[in-house]
């Protein structure tokens, strides 16, 4: 009994001493998968047990920063983040052999990882560090790609700058016949993901972002719609735009001497016009549907050479007031009128100044002396003359106030003018 006793304890203590120790360290999983860096990668492949069956890899999409949009080059600069998770079936372990190690970072070219390719890219990707991945003791293997890229964006600049852009950016992989791109994340995740660690808060907000799969190819289509903030332009094109037009109707209206209106509004000419140069530099020059803020533009440079035009109009009316113009006016306004009002004067006049010739003439006749007829003469080119200086001085009064109808009439059409021109600049752009 005693010997029995004796043996199994000896039995215990041989078996207790020839445990093996237990691995706790990184390098002993990597030592276990054969992946030291010592050797060149082993696994650089698609990890898939069959070649025909393609590999899942799960992407998600969060949109960091808008960082630039050139309108002229129809270009958008976005930073961005691309999460990619995979299953690579040769790289597992047990956690409990190595201390519950159950997950740990390897350099990003330990194993092989999805190359993803941006569709709309337009320059070289600035080179932003990847240097680790993820790998699970089930062989799950994670890693995050940073994106700074340019990538091309079809601008519609018909609102600017009320306008609301949509850019897309498309993430496929070449292999589209052994690898198959899903994702869990929706439109309203997405969104709201990239909305709360947005870092940048410049012209442009972006309000929404869309993902579509396509059904033919290993791709996924995000759209991303981004609202411009329109204070800075407002301010600084549309809003002296406005005030100087405003003076120009100021003075198209003013009292002023026709030559001091002229020479104010070439003034005003020239301030629109190097806005309009200031425009030229953000609007592309490709642009088939002209934008509404060019149009504006051109509107207000129209009306005030109008206005001008008008004024110049009136100058040259008030140098010569025996105008045709001023002649037709007269006539289509009150043609009857003015004639029966100029015959009556004149018939007034030429009476009083028959009757005292006559008067004058009976005189003579019947005084003592006898003088003759030798003043008869004289009297009656005084009359004339007297006449005809009474006729040039109301055609003068005449031409003087059809002027002033006239240019009531051009001052009123330049206003109804304006009106009509600034409600179809509000209605396009509120549509």
């Amino acid at each position: 009994m005693m010997w029995e006793a004796f043996l199994a304890i000896l039995t215990l203590t041989l078996a207790t001493s020839a445990a093996p120790e237990q691995l706790c360290m990184y390098d002993d999983v990597i030592q276990y998968l054969n992946i030291s860096s010592e050797k060149p990668p082993p696994l650089c492949t698609i990890p898939k047990k069959n070649w025909k069956d393609p590999l899942k890899v799960e992407i998600e999409f969060i949109l960091m920063s808008i960082l630039s949009v050139t309108e002229k080059l129809q270009t958008v600069t976005v930073y961005f983040l691309v999460t990619m998770k995979w299953e690579n079936v040769f790289a597992t372990w047990n956690p409990q052999d190595f201390c519950n190690i159950s997950e740990f970072l390897l350099p990003v070219d330990t194993f092989w990882s999805p190359y993803l390719i941006i569709f709309e890219q337009v320059d070289e990707e600035k080179s932003l560090n990847r240097p680790f991945l993820s790998i699970t003791h089930n062989g799950i293997v994670s890693t995050t790609q940073q994106h700074h890229v340019t990538v091309a964006c079809n601008l519609e600049m018909h609102k600017f700058p009320f306008d609301t852009q949509t850019c897309r950016i498309s993430l496929f992989s070449i292999n589209h016949q052994d690898i198959i791109l899903w994702s869990n994340q929706t439109t309203d995740e997405v969104t709201k993901t990239s909305q709360l660690i947005h870092l940048t808060s410049g012209e442009w907000k972006f309000t929404n972002i869309n993902i579509t799969k396509y059904e033919e190819y290993p791709a996924f289509k995000y759209e991303i719609s981004m609202k411009r903030r329109p204070i800075l332009y407002v301010l600084n094109l549309i809003f002296p735009s406005c005030a100087l037009y405003l003076l120009d109707m100021t003075i198209l209206f003013s009292s002023s001497s026709y030559e001091n209106k002229i020479s104010f509004q070439l003034t005003l000419l020239i301030g629109e016009s190097v806005l309009a140069l200031i425009l030229k530099d953000i609007i592309p020059t490709s642009s088939d549907d002209p934008p509404v803020i060019v149009m504006f533009f051109v509107g207000i440079l129209v009306l005030m050479i109008m206005g001008i035009l008008e004024t110049c109009l009136l100058v040259q009316l008030k140098k010569k007031p025996l105008h045709p113009i001023l002649k037709a006016t007269k006539l289509l306004r009150c043609r009857k009128q003015t004639r029966t009002t100029s015959g009556n004067l004149l018939c007034k006049q030429g009476d009083s100044l028959t009757e005292m010739a006559r008067g004058q003439e009976e005189s003579r006749d019947s005084s003592a002396l006898g003088k003759g007829n030798t003043e008869l003469p004289m009297l009656t080119e005084r009359i004339n003359a007297e006449g005809q200086q009474i006729g040039t001085q109301a055609e003068l009064q005449e031409c003087e106030s059809t002027l002033l109808v006239l240019e009531k009439v051009l001052f009123c059409s330049h206003l109804l003018l304006s009106l009509l021109f600034s409600i179809i600049i509000i209605v396009q752009w509120s549509s």
